[in-house]
């Protein structure tokens, strides 16, 4: 019945969409699904766009091969070893939401343009998640378990293969997932900002936004997102089907004297980082590696310059925090209203699913030709890029109400109002701000990109700009600028989170 359901989602779908094409829209700037649906089969006899897709899904998954063999290993040794993980998590917590298009510019410099640069950006993009999962359930391991096996004198190897690795496997998996989405990304991203190799994103832009063919662009664009979903889903389906057991679970917070100690060792970390920086880029004089203080000495220029002040950085941040706030608030509606509705998520779930594996960087050319260059493209693309993870969590959130506490509110007949705001939405309330971190990321990334193609002020646009005038201190300044304002925005919301969780207790307390 719930595949019913969801045909019949899909065909009110599309022939809304028919409708809306044929008869209130542009069909050249939109065109009909019955056009796009014929474009997407004749595609597939093109032979260009046969490579394209080929190289496309080969970088992609090389860079996730990669990704997975370098973040596994490292993130055991940061979990298992407390001095190993207080001193990388200050370089981690800033690495993680530094979006991969930001190094772009930096990365072509370094490598050219080719299959190598954009293989190098998606593994870096797909390290983090995988890394960040990988060390935090490896730390959380079940310390009873622990004791158990070390009672019986288990090896460390045996230790490793047989208690920790499948207790945090489940976690490990659910970061490939993420990574999984990332990658392909910054695959694309890259492919459609700079070109210089057959790829998807290349082929969009020759064949489908340069050639004015809206039927092209939105084809690739569902090809993608079917091939997004068949990954998302067959990742999905090994994780149901051979990691079915729960993932590692918190062991509590640290004491109070371990975090001060956490603080002191990686306050220390990071210095030594930055001396031995400042040593080798100094004694070595590469220009495309200059040592922090010269980056200091550049961006103190640049970030408080008033003109570039108040023409790129405050307008790149204004942009930023509205287009996710728009993500989020239209999220949060739209998904505990779906979420509380009865069987409304069996018509449209496909249609949501689908939707979020699209590549956001396939429907930046849309919203270039739908709304010309400018502050909407780019309102738009990190509003339809960061919506997904709130809406889905709330989807899950609202549905995970206690029936207790559902009982007990029809029993003294509370409003609606008071029902929703009293009860639901505290309910959903830890998955909604699962969803708003990763939205916040995926709203960072989107900003980057539509100012590397779509703007003409804003941070992605000078470091764009750096890149052409070989101002490699500058490039280096902008790209820690985007750091900067990942790990501030990502800590500050951590701490809202916590704050507003605290009668949660557990981890959110």
């Amino acid at each position: 019945m719930r595949l019913v359901r969801s045909l019949i989602g899909l065909a009110g779908f599309l022939l809304l969409w028919e409708a809306a094409s044929r008869f209130v829209l542009d069909a050249e700037l939109v065109p009909p699904p019955s056009e796009v649906l014929v474009r997407c089969m004749t595609l597939a006899n093109e032979a260009r766009f046969v490579a394209d897709v080929a190289s496309t899904a080969l970088s992609w998954f090389i860079a996730l091969c990669l990704a997975v063999l370098i973040a596994v290993p490292i993130g055991l040794v940061v979990g298992r070893i407390p001095l190993v993980r207080a001193a990388t998590m200050p370089l981690i917590e800033f690495l993680r939401p530094l979006p991969g298009v930001a190094l772009i510019p930096l990365i072509t410099v370094l490598l050219g343009v080719g299959a190598q640069t954009k293989i190098t950006l998606a593994t870096f993009a797909a390290v983090w998640p995988i890394l960040f999962n990988t060390s935090y359930a490896v730390a959380e391991v079940d310390r009873h378990m622990v004791e158990t096996a070390r009672t019986f004198r288990t090896s460390r190897r045996r230790m490793l293969s047989a208690v920790i690795v499948p207790s945090a496997a489940p976690f490990i998996l659910t970061g490939i997932r993420l990574s999984a989405s990332i990658a392909l990304i910054a695959v694309v991203a890259t492919e459609f900002i700079f070109g210089g190799s057959i790829g998807v994103g290349q082929f969009v832009y020759v064949h489908g936004l340069s050639a004015g063919r809206m039927d092209t662009v939105l084809a690739v664009t569902v090809l993608a997102g079917l091939f997004g979903l068949l990954i998302n889903a067959s990742l999905a389906g090994v994780q149901r089907r051979w990691l079915g057991w729960p993932a590692s679970g918190a062991s509590g917070d640290a004491s109070s004297s371990r975090r001060r100690w956490q603080l002191v060792v990686s306050c220390a970390a990071v210095a030594a980082v930055l001396v031995a920086w400042q040593a080798i880029a100094t004694t070595v004089a590469d220009p495309y590696f200059p040592p922090p203080l010269q980056i200091a000495d550049r961006a103190g220029e640049l970030w408080f310059a008033p003109s570039m002040l108040s023409g790129d950085i405050l307008p790149s941040l204004s942009m930023l925090l509205g287009g996710w706030l728009i993500a989020a608030v239209l999220g949060i509606v739209v998904g505990v209203a779906l979420g509380r509705a009865d069987k409304a998520m069996d018509y449209v779930g496909a249609l949501m699913a689908f939707a979020r594996s699209v590549p956001p960087p396939l429907l930046v050319p849309v919203f270039m030709v739908m709304f010309s260059l400018g502050p909407q493209t780019e309102l738009v693309t990190i509003v339809s890029g960061a919506i997904w993870p709130v809406l889905l969590n709330a989807v899950d959130g609202a549905r995970s109400v206690d029936a207790t506490k559902t009982d007990t509110a029809r029993a003294f007949r509370i409003t609606k109002a008071s029902w929703i705001f009293g009860v639901v939405l505290p309910a959903a309330a830890p998955k909604i701000f699962a969803g708003l971190r990763l939205s916040l990321s995926i709203a960072l990334i989107l900003m980057v990109l539509s100012e590397l193609v779509g703007t003409s002020n804003g941070i992605g646009y000078q470091l764009n700009s750096s890149q052409g005038y070989a101002d490699l201190p500058g490039m280096w300044a902008w790209i820690v600028l985007i750091g900067v304002l990942g790990f501030v925005l990502n800590r500050v919301l951590l701490v809202v989170q916590r704050r507003s969780l605290a009668w949660h207790g557990g981890q959110f307390g």
